[in-house]
């Protein structure tokens, strides 16, 4: 085609693409079908004429590339002929010192090569120039059809006859995937006259850049679902959220140690310790959860693990110098540091196993890191009592009497120190493990693609961690290009004004964010209320005895140790000391109390978590998440109106097992529902562009109703002194189980359609991520009824309708128009 047979819209076509530099004259050429020559003669028109700047090498790295490196990187190809592109930049780098990028070096390899030279595998390749041509001529044929026709074009038709056969077709479209230079050009500029889209249209895609993205974010997700769970993926995120549950949870086991050395008399030092903690996780997920979708996640992953490395050091190294500086102070800082990476941990570890995995397996992968969390509390409460019995063992503590006698007095408190700096020690060991890693994972293609918008990067780093597509891939699954040199000029730019008010505010995504708080929020309250720093209400649980005074009836009232002085006596006036957590057995030391602890946590907290967590990876797939979720919140409701009911019956009685069952049920269903699913949902409902941070707000929110909740139990067993005040806390939290079930049922969507397969049979679907974050516009499209007005208001409806079918003579006196509900018409 000459110049003169070019139609006013190709000419049109053509000034807008010389207008981009990154095109040279070959690449337009082949995409209109024309003539090299006539592009480079309009090229020379408009530099001419001034309209554009005049052309060059548009590689960064061009100039770089000189001749005989060039030679130099031929000559080295025929020895290596099965070398990639990727091969080929890492020789430049480590021969000649060059930092070349791909594109360069295909271009530079296909001019030294006459354009006739192919190779086909996982990186991009050296094209042949007809294959080149005819891919150009299909894509343009495609990208001029109207949206929606089935039939192909005439230019798909030429393209065929071009390629050799239909594998070599499947072959052509995969190759043109994987070329890092291919362009995308978008609908609107090669179809000037396309029909521009209505004002209020809901978007295919939020924060898509035009046609050519969209079609890459559907083969980025074909590659995902080929596979079905990633073990690096899932070990990398699991090791960190052990780690970080570690050392949280390390509070149940430190605490008595510590306020034995160091505060025997002070009750408010746990309170303000767990305060601080918290107060470091909430700016932790919401500092962290920010800077995860602005500047990418991996560039952040690790950085919160050397946080809890260096925080967990400075922990286990706190002490008062010389007398002249505060244990306290430092270790209350040190614990805000170790909040502070611990809150990170959560949106980052969340939002990337969400992003790498699966369709099909990403509430697995998700509920598998999260069980790392009921296993790190047992984890902490087993290291402790494994480094309490060795310490046993080589310096005979339980024989000492410690804390019940002050003849080895300062040697028990040098003991029991060293005892809770190696428990917390440990917990630096899995964030070494783990760190290593996280420094070398890959940003997910999601990221990458949506947000940062290289499609080239996207399926590079995809096909590192779950390998190439299969080679037969079908041509209909496959985009047409793999990358996007244009911009939309209307896309919103992140985490602006604008941007941020029509997501939230206009388009109503705020219902999913108030959702994913609330329930977090309300389901803390009631989790840390006796999950945290639950020392003396698991104590008060398993008694089974009214408490016992302080007198000379008990037998550590007088020393049994020659030269020894009791303790137990200045009890009396001033009470028992913090660490003594079992009031019905007064006469335990140190050694036994730690022991009784943790033989309490591990039978009524951990292995019914444990239980509850590793059911929910079970069941993950097979339950509607979303209502399980408001379920599960009536179940707690129920339970927990249930033990405090039986806790006021059988406390400090025969009867009192009955109360601890009911307490790991409740823990049981805390993992197996509740619990589980507020971690799992904010990652999924939530578009890439702001998936990290609504997760790390919802955290958050979290970590506030677990402050709220230290405040509620500090302040009830300080200011109500009845001993059965623990019966008053199970009912009080019932309520805030009752309101989880409400933000529940109201603001949070469906993250899982049904379906049936070719037999009949109902099965549930999860729907993917690109869905989820096209937001509340799209979940009501779908015919969601999102919100608590628009649920009542349905609600409403639905049981007039109800009324109207079981009354005929209502509905022939009052005529209504069919209406739809369900895919059915029905009056």
């Amino acid at each position: 085609m000459t110049g003169k047979q070019l139609s006013e819209d190709h000419r049109a076509i053509l000034a807008k693409l010389l207008q981009i530099p990154k095109l040279n004259n070959h690449d337009i050429a082949f995409v209109l079908n024309v003539d090299e020559r006539t592009v480079r003669r309009r090229r020379y028109e408009f530099e001419d004429t001034g309209q554009i700047k005049k052309h060059k090498d548009v590689s960064k790295n061009a100039e770089k590339l000189k001749p005989h490196h060039l030679e130099k990187l031929v000559e080295w190809h025929k020895d290596h002929p099965d070398a990639l592109l990727d091969d080929m930049q890492l020789f430049l780098r480590t021969q000649c010192g060059l930092e070349v990028s791909v594109p360069t070096i295909s271009r530079q390899m296909r001019k030294a090569y006459g354009g006739n030279f192919l190779r086909t595998g996982r990186c991009a390749r050296i094209r042949s120039r007809q294959q080149r041509e005819a891919e150009g001529r299909s894509i343009a044929g495609e990208l001029q059809q109207s949206p929606g026709s089935d039939s192909p074009s005439n230019a798909d038709q030429a393209a065929a006859q071009d390629l050799p056969g239909v594998d070599d077709e499947a072959a052509a479209h995969q190759e043109l995937y994987h070329d890092h230079r291919q362009m995308a050009p978008l609908q609107h500029i090669v179809n000037p006259h396309s029909e521009p889209q209505r004002p209020g249209q809901v978007p295919v895609v939020y924060h898509a850049a035009g046609e050519q993205q969209y079609q890459d974010r559907q083969q980025l997700r074909y590659e995902l679902d080929l596979n079905s769970w990633n073990l690096r993926i899932w070990g990398v995120a699991a090791s960190g959220f052990l780690t970080d549950s570690y050392n949280l949870f390390a509070t149940n086991v430190i605490l008595s140690t510590v306020s034995f050395v160091y505060f025997p008399h002070a009750r408010w030092v746990g309170f303000v310790v767990n305060l601080l903690t918290l107060f470091g996780s909430v700016l932790g997920q919401l500092l962290f959860g920010y800077l995860a979708d602005r500047y990418g996640r991996t560039r952040l992953y690790g950085i919160e693990l050397v946080l809890v490395i260096v925080s967990t050091v400075g922990v286990a190294t706190t002490s008062d110098g010389y007398s002249d500086m505060s244990f306290l102070a430092l270790f209350t800082f040190w614990r805000f540091v170790m909040g502070i990476g611990i809150g990170a941990e959560y949106p980052l570890s969340a939002v990337i196993t969400s992003e790498w995995a699966s369709t099909s397996s990403r509430a697995t992968m998700i509920s598998s890191v999260f069980l790392m969390q009921p296993i790190g509390q047992a984890l902490a409460q087993i290291v402790g009592v494994l480094v309490l019995l060795g310490e046993d063992a080589a310096h005979g503590l339980h024989d000492k009497q410690c804390g019940l006698n002050s003849l080895h007095e300062e040697e028990c408190k040098r003991i029991i120190d060293g005892t809770w700096r190696i428990v917390i020690g440990s917990g630096a060991v899995p964030a070494l493990l783990a760190i290593i890693f996280r420094f070398f994972l890959y940003d997910c293609g999601l990221y990458t693609l949506e947000v940062r918008n290289k499609p080239g990067n996207a399926f590079r780093d995809t096909q590192r961690v779950y390998g190439a597509p299969p080679a037969n891939t079908d041509p209909a699954m496959v985009p047409a290009a793999g990358g996007n040199f244009f911009q939309d000029e209307t896309m919103p730019r992140q985490f602006s004004l604008e941007d941020l008010y029509n997501f939230f505010i206009r388009d109503k995504n705020w219902y999913y964010l108030l959702g994913t708080s609330m329930t977090w929020f309300f389901l803390d309250v009631s989790f840390y209320g006796f999950g945290l720093d639950n020392r003396g209400t698991l104590s008060d649980l398993w008694s089974t005895t009214e408490r016992v005074d302080i007198n000379s009836d008990l037998w550590c009232w007088n020393s049994t140790l020659p030269g020894g002085t009791s303790l137990v006596p200045s009890w009396a006036t001033d009470g028992l000391p913090t660490w003594q957590t079992d009031r019905t057995r007064p006469c335990n030391t140190i050694f036994e109390t730690i022991i009784d602890q943790t033989k309490q946590y591990l039978l009524t907290v951990s292995i019914a978590s444990i239980s509850g967590g590793a059911c929910f990876i079970f069941f993950a797939n097979r339950i509607h998440r979303r209502r399980w979720l408001t379920t599960s919140f009536g179940i707690l409701t129920v339970l927990f109106l249930v033990t405090g009911g039986v806790y006021y019956g059988v406390a400090h009685r025969p009867g009192a097992p009955a109360t601890v069952l009911c307490v790991a049920i409740c823990h049981f269903m805390f993992n197996f529902g509740a619990n589980t699913l507020t971690f799992i949902i904010p990652a999924e409902i939530f578009p890439t562009t702001y998936r990290s941070t609504c997760h790390g707000i919802s955290a958050a929110a979290g970590k506030v109703g677990s402050m709220v909740a230290v405040l509620i139990v500090y302040g009830i067993n300080s200011g109500y002194t009845s001993t059965m005040r623990q019966g008053l806390i199970f009912l009080l939290f019932a309520s805030f189980m009752a309101l989880g079930a409400v933000y529940s049922w109201a603001y949070l969507p469906d993250v899982q359609r049904t379906v049936y397969d070719d037999d009949g049979k109902k099965r549930l679907e999860n729907r993917t991520l690109e869905e989820l974050g096209e937001g509340y516009l799209r979940a009501q499209q779908e015919g969601q009824v999102i919100g608590a007005r628009e649920k009542w208001r349905d609600r409403k409806g639905k049981l007039k309708n109800r009324k109207m079918i079981r009354n005929p003579e209502v509905e022939s006196r009052t005529p209504m128009e069919p209406v739809e509900a369900d895919g059915r018409a029905i009056v």
